[in-house]
């Protein structure tokens, strides 16, 4: 089963603004989602104790029907990798 890289999902306005309005978000394009880097290291820390990444994002406040159910898991994989290879700083440093 290939990858599926990037997605095509194109956030509306409405939708926008509501994941703007989570201090989580650091900004919101039509086409993607720029995460605060002290929710990337937490949710990092929260993915090391064992909660998933559907838990993750649901409870730092996320609607994963606006998001993608896949969007989670794909962000948790490419931050812990970002975090082995270069610790805290990688993640809160990380563009």
């Amino acid at each position: 089963m290939g990858k599926k890289r990037g997605s095509s999902k194109i956030f509306p306005e409405f939708e926008m603004e509501k994941l703007e309005s989570n201090l989580n978000v650091q900004h919101v394009t039509d086409k993607s989602i720029t995460y605060a880097p002290t929710f990337k290291l937490a949710a990092v820390k929260a993915y090391l104790t064992g909660q998933t990444p559907m838990e993750i994002f649901r409870s730092a406040g996320f609607d994963i029907d606006v998001i993608g159910h896949e969007k989670p898991k794909h962000c948790l994989n490419r931050w812990r990798d970002t975090y082995t290879a270069l610790g805290e700083t990688g993640l809160l440093e990380e563009q």
